[in-house]
């Protein structure tokens, strides 16, 4: 029976009878060789190799979905903020004409009147507390235009006064 060096080789050896040096001599044994009847023999590789490299693709599949998902929930998120702020902004625009339609003197004049306001009939003026002397600050003492009315009264006075003269 012939070894499997004799049927790759037809039954010769071709580095049998080389006089080439040892590192070509590996180089030769392949030439002249048929290596087309043999059966192709490749090596085995294991499914466990397999199996983990498709584990592998599904849990980075997995992470790229679960990625995109908490992308899309942070879009919807900044979109709902964005129209929360333009509302906001809308709403401090309208409060700021407000504000300044409520400081117009002429209007406040108009309301002043509608409410039923009318313009002082005596002007009290009080001293700067911050100027003059201790005494002065601790117990001011008003300054009347009209010495006939009083600058403060709590209610009509017991001495006669009906409640209906009273203002």
């Amino acid at each position: 029976m012939k070894t499997a060096d004799e049927r790759r080789s037809g039954g010769r050896t071709p580095s049998a009878g080389s006089t080439a040096p040892p590192s070509e001599r590996g180089r030769q044994a392949w030439i002249g060789i048929d290596v087309s009847s043999e059966p192709a023999s490749r090596a085995r590789r294991g499914v466990y190799p397999l199996a983990a490299m498709a584990v592998l693709v599904v849990i980075a599949s997995l992470a790229v979905a679960a990625v995109r998902i908490d992308l899309i929930r942070t879009r919807y998120a900044v979109s709902a903020v964005l129209e929360r702020e333009n509302e906001l902004i809308e709403e401090q625009r309208g409060l700021i004409v407000r504000r300044r339609q409520l400081r117009d003197p002429v209007e406040l004049a108009v309301q002043a009147r509608e409410r039923g306001f009318r313009p002082p009939t005596h002007v009290v003026s009080l001293p700067d507390p911050a100027i003059g002397d201790l005494e002065a600050i601790v117990a001011p003492q008003p300054v009347l235009a009209n010495p006939s009315i009083a600058a403060v009264s709590a209610g009509p006075s017991e001495a006669g006064v009906a409640g209906s003269e009273w203002r």
